[in-house]
């Protein structure tokens, strides 16, 4: 299966030990599309302190999304059987199973809101080493900071526009903070 991105590409950013890989079941009750699947067995999902991935090999650690939003009130329908991904910039990314599109969710006054961040899994990986590509880099002028993630705000959008396709993008407040100096 042809993907944007290798294994190598994602280990070269982020190491040996910050990529999980994901078993690839082959069970019925396992819906994930074989795009997904590859992605996440093959690639792996990036794990760092700025995007914390929920893989875990505890059995008492809920994925689905109705298990992690569970105590906090009720999940909607159509987005209970929704997996849980990762934390990015304090917000949760759930992967709809059904779709393959990535969801930023938060709470809203009337309960938990969602919204697409990205297209796909392939998408947020692609997003996620490019961006820790940038914050490897040394900063030796503020002007070329500003000109270099504008540069990947281009490069990432036009992969997947939904990244920065909300005002509320946890993406938008990472790239404003490498901008600050805070990353």
């Amino acid at each position: 299966m042809k993907s944007a991105l290798t294994a190598d590409d994602v280990r070269s950013v982020f190491g040996l030990t910050g990529v999980v890989h994901f078993p690839r079941y082959d069970a019925p009750h396992h819906r994930l599309d074989d795009r997904t699947a590859f992605v996440l067995s093959a690639i792996g999902l990036p794990d760092t302190p700025w995007f914390m991935s929920r893989a875990s090999l505890r059995a008492d650690d809920f994925i689905d999304l109705a298990g992690w939003y569970g105590g906090r009130g009720p999940v909607p329908d159509s987005c209970r059987h929704w997996l849980v991904l990762g934390l990015l910039a304090d917000t949760t990314l759930a992967l709809d199973p059904d779709r393959g599109t990535v969801h930023a969710l938060g709470d809203g006054v009337d309960g938990l809101v969602h919204h697409p961040i990205h297209r796909d899994v392939e998408s947020l990986v692609y997003a996620l080493t490019r961006f820790e590509a940038l914050c490897r880099r040394p900063r030796n002028d503020d002007g070329a900071i500003e000109e270099r993630v504008d540069a990947l705000r281009a490069d990432i959008s036009s992969f997947d526009p939904l990244p920065f396709a909300g005002e509320d993008s946890p993406w938008h407040l990472a790239f404003e903070e490498v901008v600050d100096g805070i990353w």
